[in-house]
Parts: C-alpha cells; structure tokens; sequence
C-alpha cells in the first residue's frame, strides 16, 4: 500500500476522531503513516547500511511487493508486530497519557488497513505478525530447503547489478 493511501485514510480517520482525542487526533494520524519508518529500516538491514536513498527504498519495497507471491517470501515489519503494539500498549497503559492511546490506535488502523489490503491481494500470511513467528517460519523456509532471503538479494542485486547488492560508493547518488 502507498505511503499516500495511508496518509489519506489515517487523516480522514483522524479528523473524524477529533471529537474523541481532540488535539490527540494528529498522534493518531502520525502514528498512522510513520509506522511505515520501519519499511526504510528493512531496506537500510538488507543493503547493509550501503544506500540510504528513500526513493530506493520504495523501489526495492514495490519490486518485492510485485515478487511476493513466490513461496520462499517472508516479510517483517518491526513495527507492524505483535511485539511493537504490546510495548506501545504497555507504556500507554503505565502512564494513562491520552496521546501515546492515539498512537496505539493509529498504529493499529493502519495494521487493520494493511491486513484488508493484503487478504484482497492474497498476500496475508507474506508477512510475520510477530518477531517469534518470523524466526519460526524463516527456519522452517530453510529446513524445508527454500531460500528466505533470496527475494530480497536478488532484488537487491537487480536495482545495483552488484553480488548480494552491495552498494558501492558512487552508487549513492540520488
């Protein structure tokens, strides 16, 4: 899903929301769309820290999203897990501020709209819900001799034309 379909939707569930969370409301949307900063992170993992250009990184995120089909893909999303909305529930639960409840909730329609967009697309179980259950099926991939990580080297490779993508330094340019 593009980064515009989520600023959009998290917007309109926002304003709709200001009655509810008054100010809050843009915590709301902010959580909404910036928990897609973990899509830039997966990029930054897999090039190894070698190319921190954002346009790349849509590219590389939309090459794979065409390419998801293949039954050796796996995604993770650190922020889009189980894990990452316990902690965001856990310190809001703690403090009681109303602000990081918006962010939890944010988070959580933009994980609702994901989870619609990729069960229409057939995509659902192409991404781990959990950091537990990405170690458990990334391993099972491997025993079951497929190669997990090859749709993200081989995308790597074709956008740089380098062995494992690695980036050089005059490939850094934007």
């Amino acid at each position: 899903m593009n980064a515009r379909f989520h600023t959009l939707s998290g917007g309109i569930a926002a304003s709709l929301l200001i009655p509810v969370l008054g100010v809050n409301s843009v915590f709301f949307w902010a959580s909404s769309v910036l928990i897609d900063g973990d899509h830039y992170l997966d990029y930054l993992y897999r090039n190894r820290l070698k190319d921190f250009s954002v346009k790349r990184m849509f590219d590389f995120h939309g090459h794979l999203f065409r390419n998801g089909q293949r039954q050796n893909f796996l995604g993770l999303n650190i922020m889009h897990t189980v894990e990452a909305l316990l902690l965001v529930y856990g310190l809001s639960a703690l403090t009681g501020w109303l602000w990081l409840k918006a962010v939890l909730w944010g988070m959580l329609f933009h994980m609702l709209v994901d989870v619609i967009y990729l069960y229409v697309r057939g995509r659902l179980f192409r991404r781990a819900l959990s950091v537990i259950e990405y170690a458990i099926r990334w391993r099972r991939m491997k025993r079951q001799g497929l190669q997990p990580e090859l749709p993200y080297t081989s995308t790597l490779q074709l956008m740089f034309g380098t062995p494992q993508g690695q980036v050089g330094e005059s490939d850094h340019q934007d």
